[in-house]
């Protein structure tokens, strides 16, 4: 062998042995490559920032809020290529640090910019111009973001925290309340940012439906309709003042010259809550905007307590609490379990502000203020309880008076007897519960009232019983009805309900009827319930007439009452009256479809039996295409009342078309189809019109 294939073998080996070096090398550097990209992929997803046991807090939140199908670094990372990169690396450096020095994090702070929240595919600017509903609160997003409140700008995060009591992203409460009544009291409207441009109103809507209070059903909307403000009953409503504690910066800030430096309070804001995202409460103390305890006279932030001691109205307050009688369980009034103040009823203009620092407050004053509250008339409802407490107390006295006399007498004659130490024992529980009445001012709780007077009035009779064996005690249940509580004079009114006037005294005084007979209780104060009416109005002998009722259906008949239609009078008028079709309301029988089409067949052939079926289709299709354009124009005039703007456009349409399709559908629309017909189309006409308007004011 020659040194040329020595030489050549020798390379080919050496080659080989690189080859294979190489590919090992090739082959490791992709493994690596591989592993880097997967660890990568997988450091993007949430089960990877969830491995931490300092982050499960976190992530569990995230997984039960709506935002659980964003992924974390959807937020957690500001938008653009180079933003991510930056961002793994500190996260690198983090975890490095976790691994090697072994301790957690005490309170991991990220601050999430607005553009994650506005980015493709999230939430768009567009759809946040205008008003949304918050729990009752009418919330613009324009002009939180765009415009500068208490001279600083917000973030979406100012409002939305990244974690609120296990809540992720959501409304956080606390910094709401703080920003609106920073160093407003429990009085000071006119440092709440909003309440100078419209009071309550300016952020509140109307609470809609019955409110439930304490087994109670309470309704604000007639109160709204009358214009009673909120603060004319709910004036203790903001707990705190929302300060900075002295030394708070010490808890974040160790640096003694920073800490030196005197900031004015835009340019604190300003890093805080601008550039850093800092929560409002980590600074200022809590703020509660909720209804709060009742303040009496004595205890009000007026300058009443300046003079008067402290419990100089205890026993009227006491009274409006119901607490403090004997024999008789709490009763507090209804008033106070509303949470109407001393205040609601004793400010009413210069007189009633005069009141405060005198000790006698004008009677009309007071009854004006049961007017701009309840409505005409109810000024006389408290002339009506004083006048019954006057009487009631005065029998009260007598009977007392005339028990001490006794009392005295008898323990002259026999001394103090065991049964005349028990009557005494009497005399001063009814004694008591008098004098409660007295000083409490009985119209404060006037059902308590008779409540304790009942019970003073009982224990007299239970002490004469003690003293003479004979006498048979009589048990007194004075108490208030309907007519003697509010309803002054109601039995005697004649009133508009639906369609007709309504005769209490009819009712009440000739047909002996109670108020429960048709209302309901007064848990569920203010519903009215058709009982028992055709018991006595569909009977054969009844003098009433059906039009006199029912209205609409008049109206229907005699092809009148609609608006924009001309008048069409039923081609039935005068040749078939109300018990022609309808005989099942002398039977007290509830009549169906069925059974008019019966009635139809009788007079005439078995195709008018068909006909009513198809004439009512054809109405029920009309009505089913106006109603949910009605729904439409309806939400559509919230929607721009609720920007403030103008709708007088839109509910003249809606108003027309409104009161037609009521009056087809009270009127039973089958009275005068053709009629019908054409009130549903004008209708629906109407509302196509309104809902034009509306798509151009978007």
């Amino acid at each position: 062998m020659n040194r040329e294939e020595i030489f050549r073998k020798r390379f080919l080996k050496v080659l080989s042995f690189f080859s294979k070096k190489r590919a090992f090398y090739g082959l490791l550097f992709i493994s690596i490559l591989v592993i880097f990209i997967g660890l990568f992929v997988y450091s993007e997803r949430p089960s990877f920032c969830g491995l931490c046991h300092n982050m499960k807090t976190y992530v569990d939140s995230w997984k039960a809020s709506s935002h659980r199908e964003v992924p974390c670094l959807g937020c957690h990372r500001t938008p653009g290529i180079s933003n991510h990169i930056k961002g793994k690396w500190v996260d690198l450096q983090l975890a490095l640090s976790y691994l090697l020095v072994g301790k957690g994090f005490k309170k991991l702070h990220y601050e999430v910019d607005d553009g994650n929240c506005l980015q493709k595919g999230c939430h768009r600017k567009e759809d946040l111009m205008g008003e949304m509903v918050f729990k009752n609160v009418r919330f613009p997003h324009g002009s939180h973001l765009e415009e500068l409140r208490r001279g600083m700008r917000l973030r979406c995060t100012s409002c939305h925290a990244q974690l609120v009591q296990g809540l992720h992203l959501t409304v956080h409460e606390t910094n709401c309340v703080i920003c609106h009544f920073y160093r407003v009291g429990p009085r000071g409207e006119e440092e709440c940012i909003s309440c100078a441009v419209g009071g309550c109103k300016a952020c509140h809507i109307e609470p809609k439906g019955d409110i439930n209070i304490k087994g109670w059903n309470f309704n604000h909307r007639k109160y709204i309709a009358r214009g009673v403000e909120c603060e004319s009953c709910h004036m203790n409503v903001v707990q705190g003042d929302g300060h900075v504690p002295e030394g708070k910066c010490l808890q974040c800030h160790k640096e003694a010259p920073s800490l030196s430096i005197k900031t004015h309070s835009l340019l604190m804001h300003r890093t805080h809550v601008t550039d850093h995202k800092i929560e409002c409460s980590e600074c200022h103390t809590p703020i509660r905007h909720e209804i709060g305890p009742i303040l009496t006279m004595g205890h009000s932030h007026a300058v009443c307590d300046r003079c008067h001691i402290k419990e100089m109205h205890r026993a009227t307050r006491d009274f409006y609490r119901g607490v403090g009688g004997i024999g008789v369980p709490d009763s507090p009034s209804l008033m106070f379990l509303t949470n109407i103040e001393c205040f609601a009823c004793h400010r009413k203009g210069e007189e009633s502000l005069t009141a405060l620092y005198t000790t006698k407050y004008v009677e009309r004053t007071l009854g004006e203020t049961c007017v701009s509250c309840h409505g005409e008339g109810y000024d006389e409802t408290l002339k009506q309880w004083q006048l019954l407490l006057s009487r009631a107390m005065r029998e009260t006295y007598q009977r007392i008076s005339k028990l001490e006399e006794i009392l005295m007498k008898l323990e002259g004659e026999r001394g103090k007897t065991p049964e005349v130490k028990k009557a005494q024992t009497l005399l001063n529980e009814a004694r008591h519960n008098y004098n409660f009445v007295h000083l409490g001012k009985g119209v404060h709780n006037i059902e308590y009232a008779f409540k304790l007077l009942n019970v003073s009035n009982s224990k007299t009779e239970q002490a004469m019983a003690t003293l003479d064996k004979n006498y048979q005690p009589k048990e007194f249940k004075m108490q208030m009805n309907c007519t003697t509580l509010c309803h002054i004079g109601m039995e005697r009114r004649t009133i508009p309900f639906n369609e007709i006037q309504f005769s209490h005294q009819t009712h009440v005084e000739r047909k002996g009827l109670g108020c429960s007979e048709c209302h309901s209780s007064r848990e569920n104060h203010g519903k009215t319930y058709f009982k028992n009416c055709k018991e006595c109005h569909h009977r054969k002998e009844t003098k009433v007439k059906c039009e006199e009722c029912h209205l609409s259906a008049k109206l229907l008949f005699l092809g009148k009452g609609g608006i924009g239609v001309q008048e069409r009078p039923s081609p039935k008028l005068e040749k078939v009256g109300c018990k022609d079709c309808h005989p099942g309301v002398f039977e007290k029988k509830r009549e169906s479809i069925e059974t008019i089409k019966k009635k139809c067949v009788e007079c005439h052939d078995q195709s008018y039996g068909e006909r009513l079926l198809e004439w009512k289709k054809a109405l029920d299709e009309l009505s089913k295409k106006v109603e949910p354009k009605l729904e439409k124009v309806r939400e559509g005039i919230h929607r721009v009342e609720l920007r403030k703007g103008h709708t007088f456009i839109y509910r003249k349409p809606f108003g027309e078309a409104e009161f037609n399709y009521n009056l087809v559908k009270k009127g039973g629309g089958l009275h005068n189809l053709e009629y019908s017909k054409a009130l549903l189309e004008f209708a629906s006409t109407r509302l196509d019109e309104a809902l034009k308007h509306l798509a151009k004011k978007r």
